[in-house]
């Protein structure tokens, strides 16, 4: 069998389809070795990550994969972690949401059931009825009074009886429904979450920045984007390793949420780099927040919190520009990247927006 290590950065392997345990074998060492060569950990999730490129059975993932190798040699246990709950882990988002849906399912069933129960019954209760007032005016005799009395009561037992079966079916599939719809409500919920620094992800920052737009041209009200970059953040995870590196980040984060208002929304877009939406913002006031937070991460004290050893200065670099009427979500991204490019290769630890040359 060929082997499926890419011979460079970024290639992607072809698909594993394994005719023997040869095969499998030859996989898991080339597994070993694309561990080995970007520097990663061997656990076991670390494992099934580099398996699964390796063997080349998931496209997406393989995809995935190569695209962050092509920005860098190796992968952080966060991505290692992000990628294998988003493409292996049996516990994923779409397979949850598959789960409710068919729970979803299986409780509209259910009322729909009750509901033909209850209008079965009704029916027979119905022709009950209608038996009972035909014989009625035909009756003699005071037994034969007393039998359809009788018979009328005994439906209305059962009737009551049935209906009450059906007011608990109905209160316990409402109550299933709405257990259903807040776990969706939660999973909708983180599945715009980024799960180490809890602010929102790529996807929920691409959503939210179409919709400003849309509100901006149609209010005409302005606007910032602002990008935001740790500083040699690299040097921490080697230096220190990915465990401070991880606390740098949850720190970084929170920094930015303490510093922006309940509208404004801040987002990992990957790696250490975030981005700001800054509504009813103009680049002067975009800027001078910019330059305010700048200063308030190189004063905070990033402590791990199991050894509270302190990690050291940090600082971070930032981009800033104003949406313009015309401007796409790209064109403006690519704008705020191109003035934190420019903070980068000023000296870091600066902000450069529209008003900097």
């Amino acid at each position: 069998m060929q082997s499926h290590i890419p011979s460079e950065v970024g290639a992607a392997p072809q698909p594993f389809n394994p005719r023997s345990k040869q095969d499998i074998y030859r996989v898991a060492a080339e597994t070993m070795d694309l561990i080995q060569r970007h520097d990663a950990l061997p656990d076991p999730v670390a494992y099934a990550v580099w398996f699964a490129f390796a063997a080349g059975s998931n496209a997406a993932l393989v995809e995935a994969v190569s695209r962050k190798l092509s920005k860098s040699q190796c992968l952080s246990p966060f991505e290692i972690n992000e990628i294998y709950a988003e493409f292996l882990e049996d516990n994923s988002a779409q397979a949850k949401s598959q789960k409710l849906g068919l729970e979803f399912e299986d409780s509209l069933s259910a009322v729909s059931d009750l509901i033909l129960e209850s209008v079965k019954n009704n029916d027979s209760f119905r022709a009950t009825l209608e038996a009972v007032g035909q014989r009625i005016p035909n009756a003699v005799s005071s037994n034969e009074i007393d039998e359809l009395v009788a018979r009328l009561v005994t439906e209305n037992q059962k009737m009551s009886q049935t209906m009450q079966e059906l007011d608990k079916g109905l209160a316990e599939s409402q109550a299933q429904i709405q257990r259903l719809n807040a776990e969706l409500d939660e999973m909708q919920k983180l599945s715009l979450r980024d799960p180490l620094t809890e602010v929102s992800n790529r996807r929920a920052f691409d959503a939210c920045l179409v919709r400003v737009i849309e509100r901006a041209v149609s209010t005409r009200q302005p606007f910032c984007l602002a990008m935001a970059d740790i500083d040699h953040f690299k040097r921490v995870n080697d230096t220190l390793g990915h465990q401070a590196g991880d606390i740098v980040l949850k720190g970084f984060s929170s920094v930015l949420r303490r510093n922006t208002k309940g509208q404004d929304m801040v987002a990992r877009c990957g790696g250490e780099e975030f981005a700001i939406i800054l509504p009813d913002t103009n680049i002067i006031a975009a800027h001078n927040l910019m330059v305010r937070i700048a200063k308030h991460v190189r004063e905070s004290q990033f402590v791990s919190n199991d050894d509270h050893v302190r990690i050291g200065r940090v600082t971070a670099s930032f981009g800033v520009c104003e949406f313009k009427p015309g401007t796409t979500a790209e064109d403006l991204f690519d704008r705020a990247d191109q003035h934190l490019y420019s903070a980068k290769h000023s000296g870091r630890d600066c902000v450069r927006s529209d008003l900097t040359p």
